[in-house]
C-alpha cells in the first residue's frame, strides 16, 4: 500500500463511527465542483478521490458532487477565481500562483525561493491564513475552505544547464508574479503559458526551461522533452478550494460543518502528505535515482527516465537568498500594497523573523 493510501487509511479508521452518526442527519446535497488540471497530481491523488469517493462514502451518499478537471472545461488557470465567485460551479480548486491578478495577497505563502523546505511552508500558511480569508472573503465573494502545496517547483530544461549562470539568456517557463521577478533576476526571460502548453513549447524551442513540480513534471512526461533537473526550489504550487459565498450561505449548516471537517481532516492531510511524496520522489524518478519508487504516486505512477541532476552550490543558495531579498520581496511589497506588508509583518515576518519595508 502506497503512503498517500495509508495516510487516507489511518485518518477514515479515526473519523469513522462519529461520521457515520453524523451522515444520518445530513440533507440531500449536490455540489458542482471544478478542480486541477487533469494530468496533476492534484487532481488524480487528491481531488477526483476526495469528491467521487471520500465525500459520498462519509455522508453515507447524502453529499454528493460532479466533479470536473479545469482540462474538461478547457480553463487555463487563471479564471478560476472568478468561476468562483460568479457561481458558474459552487465549489472550485486551483492554484493561488495563477490568480495572483485577482489578489496580490496570494503570493504571500508562497514568495519565490522563500520557503526552502515544506515545513517552513506550513508555518507560512498557518501564520497568515486568517488574513488571506478575510481577503478572499470580502474581495472575491468566496469562502476560503483549504489549502495545501503540489510540491516543490524545480527547473525542468532541454538544453544543458549546470549552474545559475547559464539561465542568463534562456526563456523560462514561470507560474506566478513572484517567480517572474527572480527569473529577471537570474538573467533569463520570463514567459508565461498554460501548464499543458510545455512540452509542444519545449519541443518547438519556444522556452529552453520551465518550473514546475518534480511530479507534475513527470506525470505530465516533461521527462521527454527535458535533459536537466535543476532542484531549484522556487516555490511549492499553493492550491486553494473554495466555494462561492453565496452557495456556501444557503447550505444547510450541518453540511457546512461536514465539508469544513472533510477538507481539514481528509483533503489537506492528503495534499501535504502527497506533496512530501511526490516531491522526492519526482526527483528521483526523473533522475533514475536507486530509489524511485513508480508506484509511491498511485493511481499515477511516476515514470523512471535519465535526466541529469544538478543541485546547487553553497554559493548558488548564498546568490538565490539575495535574489529573494534584493528583488523578489520588493517588487511583492510595492505589488501587495501598504496594509499588506503590515499583516505579512505580523503574521508570516513574526514567523520567519524577517520585515518587509513598505515601497516608497
Amino acid at each position: 500500500m502506497n503512503t498517500l493510501a495509508k495516510l487516507l487509511g489511518a485518518t477514515a479508521l479515526a473519523c469513522l463511527l462519529p461520521m457515520v452518526a453524523a451522515a444520518q442527519d445530513l440533507p440531500q446535497t449536490k455540489l458542482s465542483v471544478i478542480g486541477s488540471p487533469v494530468n496533476s497530481p492534484n487532481w488524480t491523488n487528491v481531488l477526483q478521490p476526495f469528491w467521487n469517493e471520500t465525500v459520498p462514502a462519509d455522508s453515507n451518499g447524502r453529499v454528493t458532487a460532479n466533479a470536473v478537471s479545469m482540462t474538461d472545461l478547457g480553463a487555463k488557470g487563471p479564471e478560476l477565481m472568478r468561476l468562483a465567485a460568479s457561481g458558474v460551479a459552487d465549489i472550485v480548486a486551483g492554484s493561488t500562483t495563477l490568480i495572483s491578478g485577482e489578489l496580490p495577497e496570494n503570493d504571500s505563502i508562497d514568495l519565490a525561493g522563500l520557503a526552502q523546505d515544506i515545513d517552513t511552508l506550513q508555518q507560512i500558511i498557518d501564520a497568515y491564513r486568517p488574513t488571506l480569508e478575510e481577503r478572499y472573503r470580502d474581495r472575491l465573494g468566496v469562502v476560503p475552505l483549504g489549502f495545501w502545496p503540489t510540491g516543490a517547483q524545480v527547473l525542468w530544461c532541454a538544453t544543458p544547464v549546470e549552474g545559475l549562470d547559464d539561465l542568463a539568456g534562456k526563456k523560462v517557463r514561470v507560474f506566478s508574479t513572484t517567480t517572474s521577478s527572480l527569473t529577471a533576476a537570474l538573467g533569463a526571460t520570463p514567459v508565461t503559458m498554460a501548464f499543458n502548453e510545455v512540452v509542444p513549447a519545449m519541443q518547438r524551442g519556444v522556452i529552453d526551461c520551465a518550473f514546475t513540480g518534480s511530479n507534475s513534471g513527470n506525470n505530465a512526461k516533461w521527462t521527454d522533452v527535458s535533459t536537466h533537473l535543476v532542484d531549484l526550489t522556487v516555490g511549492w504550487g499553493v492550491n486553494f478550494i473554495v466555494a462561492n459565498s453565496k452557495t456556501w450561505d444557503a447550505l444547510d449548516p450541518a453540511v457546512q460543518t461536514f465539508l469544513r471537517e472533510e477538507v481539514r481532516t481528509k483533503l489537506e492531510p492528503a495534499g501535504w502528505e502527497m506533496a512530501r511524496v511526490a516531491t522526492q520522489q519526482g526527483i528521483w524518478c526523473s533522475v533514475g535515482d536507486d530509489r524511485c519508487e513508480p508506484e509511491a504516486t498511485a493511481p499515477r505512477n511516476l515514470t523512471k527516465a535519465g535526466l541529469k541532476l544538478v543541485e546547487l552550490t553553497e554559493a548558488e543558495s548564498a546568490r538565490l537568498r539575495e535574489i529573494v531579498a534584493e528583488h523578489v520581496m520588493p517588487e511583492f511589497t510595492q505589488a501587495c500594497g501598504a496594509d499588506c506588508v503590515t499583516r505579512w509583518n505580523e503574521t508570516v515576518g513574526k514567523v520567519l523573523d524577517i520585515q518587509l519595508t513598505t515601497a516608497r
